[in-house]
């Protein structure tokens, strides 16, 4: 089965660590169809559920009946070794628009039970466009992929806004890396992982990081 979103990207109701398993998997094999679902990654008829719906965010394509990575995808596999699975939230926050809305909607309210989010992404979506809305597997899904990403949690039956993942992740990634000296962190090259953000700072071989220019250069990279 494929959760359809309205006029949208559709997409498999699969957890995270199933599209995650895969984009490992094609990074180091790119495989045939038949052979993701061999060893279990892939679902769905014809070229799969999981590769229509990673084709359709520009991360994988399918040549000479192999599945590969896009630019766009090596860079995010790239991303995902240095920060882990949030990486994936400022894919989906740019290329997922019913995701974007969904944390947004959580984001406003700080938090909120599953019925009342669901209506208001919606509300928000029918204020885009009238035939745009989201069914409620559709909705389950996502909501499971906000908490996999660690930009929400469930505490009882409350959902609430964890902040920016990507963040949370740059910090810890410079700090196992490097040295922070007031707003700006200080790591050698090969920890730089947008060399654009680093500015070197001789003697000592360091490059300084500004956390933000990192994370704005992330989600531009993940813009449609």
């Amino acid at each position: 089965m494929v959760i359809v979103v309205q006029r949208s990207v559709t997409f498999p109701p699969i957890k995270l660590k199933r599209i995650d398993e895969y984009i490992k998997f094609v990074a180091t094999r790119q495989p045939t169809p038949s052979e993701l679902r061999e060893v279990g990654i892939e679902i769905g008829r014809g070229r799969g559920d999981i590769t229509r719906f990673l084709e359709r965010l520009g991360v994988v394509e399918q040549a000479q009946g192999r599945v590969a990575l896009t630019p766009l995808g090596r860079q995010l596999a790239s991303l995902r070794e240095a920060l882990g699975v949030a990486v994936y939230h400022a894919l989906f926050f740019q290329r997922l628009p019913q995701y974007r809305v969904m944390v947004e909607a959580v984001a406003e309210g700080r938090e909120g039970d599953l019925e009342t989010l669901f209506k208001t992404v919606n509300t928000k979506l029918s204020a885009i466009s009238p035939s745009v809305w989201i069914n409620k597997v559709a909705f389950k899904t996502l909501i499971q992929i906000g908490e996999d990403v660690g930009v929400l949690e469930k505490q009882g039956s409350l959902y609430r806004y964890l902040g920016d993942p990507v963040e949370r992740a740059l910090v810890e990634y410079h700090e196992k890396s490097g040295v922070k000296i007031g707003y700006y962190y200080y790591v050698p090259a090969d920890k730089l992982i947008v060399p654009n953000c680093g500015k070197p700072e001789p003697p000592n071989s360091l490059y300084r990081v500004e956390i933000l220019c990192v994370l704005e250069s992330i989600y531009k990279a993940f813009q449609m």
